[in-house]
């Protein structure tokens, strides 16, 4: 809205400019956002907006409660308002801001019901359960159930009112060759799949500090990429990809406010984190990043780019299958011992891997003895660790350098090979 009113007083070429709103949006998301966290930090604190069981000390100096959660609700204001003020609201944009909005609110309903159950559980009203240090919230069943309804109601307007249609890109494969479609009865539940189980895979990533902020923010990097040259018909042409339209291009300038509600999320969530982005955030942010995939019909590349989601959401899949399979077949004793990984999702089990233990740990890991077979060394327990703080930081740096490869290489292939 600002940059029409801009071009409407100085018809200058710069307001329509991508690059220039691009750039707009990137500063205009980082201030709001750098300026209303500090304050939601505090006032989170003082209400217990958490749902870790962790006291917090009434004296002065240093804060020592739980971390509250929730954070990314500050995100989702910051992306709103800029994409508000410097994004061309055509049907992409307000589609996008839509799945955003409607998954952020069944996070938000999920973390909220959090809270209110760890006040149960401190006024005496509920029984704290032996084995969690965190409140529980929606059911899993549940909340999936919600997802599936809202996503299935926003596909059905997506396929009414916006230009989509089912042509696939498939990696290695020239468009001029092989360019598939799926009609409606396949496309629709497959724009179900993305936008769910991209949604829950970023969830289920954002378990330590900034774990799944650097993965999305590649993620959405790649796709703004290719909503911008792709807009372009003679990008697309020289770079045989499919040319997309014009109005696509906005999706780079949205892309912007994402990457830097990352950047800011980063200030306040990097190790020791001081707020979490919370179910709130990790659905809204998934829902919108996978959607637009699908609007620039690179959804074969999100399992790549996002790979790091992917095999968090696998890990705890395996995981949980593995276990209930021995059970019934080994019984309990033979299941709790020997675990697919050593915990689930993946970063728990690199957690695990690389924090020094005196003695040998009773979990017993199958991942670990088939890598063992094929030659794959576990990690020598002189290059273990003895501090979680120290073991956090390597797994999350060990992360982030993966997500940036993973980035680099989905570019060669979307681009590049052909």
């Amino acid at each position: 809205m600002l940059a029409s009113l801009l071009y409407s007083l100085l018809p200058y070429q710069i307001f329509k400019s991508v690059s220039f709103r691009g750039g707009m949006t990137f500063l205009t998301a980082y201030l709001i956002i750098t300026w209303l966290m500090p304050m939601t930090i505090q006032l989170f604190r003082r209400h217990g907006i958490t749902s870790d069981f962790t006291a917090a000390s009434r004296q002065t100096g240093p804060y020592t409660g739980a971390t509250p959660i929730m954070g990314g609700g500050v995100l989702i204001v910051g992306i709103l308002i800029s994409s508000l003020l410097w994004t061309t609201l055509n049907q992409y944009i307000i589609a996008l801001l839509l799945i955003m909005l409607s998954f952020g609110l069944i996070g938000a309903l999920d973390d909220l019901a959090k809270v209110f159950h760890k006040r149960r559980i401190e006024r005496g009203e509920e029984a704290r359960k032996s084995y969690s240090d965190k409140a529980d919230g929606i059911s899993g069943k549940g909340r999936l159930a919600a997802e599936f309804a809202v996503a299935l109601l926003v596909v059905l307007g997506l396929y009414l009112y916006v230009d989509i249609d089912g042509h696939l890109v498939v990696p290695f494969v020239p468009i001029d060759e092989w360019y598939p479609y799926l009609p409606k009865y396949l496309f629709i539940p497959f724009m179900l799949l993305v936008i769910v189980g991209g949604a829950n895979a970023v969830n289920l990533t954002d378990g330590m500090d900034t774990l799944a902020t650097v993965p999305l923010m590649t993620c959405t990097l790649f796709v703004g990429a290719v909503a911008y040259i792709g807009g372009d018909l003679d990008f697309a042409t020289k770079l045989k990809i499919p040319h997309l339209s014009h109005d696509i291009k906005e999706l780079a300038v949205l892309a912007a406010a994402i990457i830097s509600a990352g950047f800011a999320f980063l200030k306040y969530n990097a190790p020791p984190a001081q707020i979490y982005m919370g179910d709130l955030g990790a659905l809204a942010l998934g829902s919108v990043v996978s959607a637009m995939f699908i609007f620039v019909k690179a959804e074969l590349f999100l399992p790549i780019v996002g790979g790091l989601f992917v095999f968090s959401a696998l890990s705890t899949i395996i995981q949980r299958g593995f276990f209930r399979a021995m059970l019934r077949l080994r019984g309990r004793d033979f299941a709790e011992t020997y675990r697919f990984f050593l915990k689930s999702p993946y970063h728990h089990h690199l957690q695990q891997l690389w924090t020094y233990h005196p003695e040998a740990p009773k979990v017993k890991s199958v991942w670990l003895m088939m890598l063992e077979k094929l030659g794959v060394r576990s990690v020598p327990e002189d290059n273990k660790l003895l501090t979680p703080q120290e073991v956090n930081s390597r797994v999350v740096w060990h992360f982030h350098l993966r997500s940036i490869w993973l980035f680099v290489i989905t570019l060669i292939l979307y681009f590049k090979v052909r």
